[in-house]
């Protein structure tokens, strides 16, 4: 009887050993997953998510910049320059037709600062990728820069689109864009990235918006969102915040490595000759890379007809509507 009592009070003891080990284990694994579940929690309840806003070490990231659109309101460059800001990512358009209110002011102020500036499209995928890419550079000729053309990828505010065609349309805007010999970045997040991008423009430099911080094996990005709620003097409203994933001399060797190419369009009448027919002028881009030129820009010119044709009335501009960052 005493044996029994004796094995029987073991097993009690090693089930509840057991079972404190396994709570234990249990409660460290959701420690580590609290900030997920905190986010699976705030959908399920409907509760709006706070915007991303971490922190970055200056000593290992000490290259500063931030993104900018119409939404960031009436912005004094000088300030923030001042607030130790070196770069700046202006939005010029979207989609075919939309140009930002705000680009032609914020490109000349910026360049009035001293910062170092760069354009980006918020691309559409339910429109052509050819026609997007047009539309890109009919607005930024003419205005030099110092960082790749960005093509802003993004699932939000964009409509349900077959996968193959947002691909296709994506690789068609890139080889436009790299036709003209221009030098061509993605921005996205984790989740775009390995959607649409990974496997697919593996040889386009990246702009990534990342909780993530830089230098896990593999990590290839150039630039990198980390906060969407930052604060620059010189700016009446939150503003996304980015830095150089590198030292200050590498990003002095990466703007080194865009030469100055003054890729030629064909000019056209256009309404608002302000924000869209600035004549051609340098970008800065890669060499062309053996891609051949534009075929429209190599067709022979066609005779005159033998009567003169009435003049072409100018191209009406669609009228600029909200967009989103």
């Amino acid at each position: 009887m005493a044996v029994k009592i004796k094995v029987q009070r073991n097993k009690i003891i090693v089930g509840a050993a057991l079972a404190v080990a396994a709570a234990a284990l249990v409660g460290m694994g959701l420690w580590f997953m609290r900030a997920d579940l905190h986010k699976v929690w705030n959908k399920v309840t409907g509760t709006p998510q706070p915007p991303m806003d971490m922190a970055v070490p200056r000593s290992r990231f000490p290259v500063k910049g931030i993104d900018v659109s119409h939404h960031n309101g009436d912005i004094d460059f000088r300030a923030v320059a001042a607030d130790s800001v070196e770069f700046v990512l202006i939005k010029a358009t979207e989609g075919i037709d939309h140009i930002d209110s705000c680009m032609v002011r914020n490109y000349d102020r910026a360049v009035e600062a001293g910062l170092k500036v760069g354009f980006y499209h918020f691309f559409r995928f339910d429109r052509g990728g050819v026609r997007q890419g047009r539309h890109f550079l009919s607005a930024v000729s003419g205005r030099p820069v110092d960082l790749p053309l960005v093509i802003d990828v993004e699932t939000a505010n964009n409509p349900k689109t077959d996968y193959y065609r947002v691909v296709g349309r994506l690789r068609d805007m890139i080889g436009f864009l790299r036709r003209k010999g221009l030098r061509v970045m993605i921005y996205c997040n984790g989740k775009t990235y390995d959607t649409y991008i990974r496997g697919n423009f593996d040889d386009a430099e990246l702009w990534l918006a990342s909780e993530s911080v830089p230098g896990a094996k593999g990590d290839r990005r150039e630039l990198w969102q980390h906060s969407h709620a930052g604060r620059v003097r010189g700016i009446p409203t939150p503003v996304d915040v980015n830095t150089f994933n590198g030292s200050r001399e590498e990003f002095r060797k990466w703007l080194e490595s865009i030469p100055v190419q003054k890729p030629v369009r064909r000019r056209r009448a256009v309404a608002d000759t302000a924000a869209v027919s600035a004549p051609a002028d340098s970008l800065r881009a890669l060499p062309p890379q053996g891609a051949p030129a534009d075929s429209a820009a190599q067709q022979p010119a066609t005779p005159a007809a033998p009567a003169p044709a009435p003049p072409a009335a100018p191209e009406n501009h669609p009228e600029k509507a909200a967009n989103t960052q």
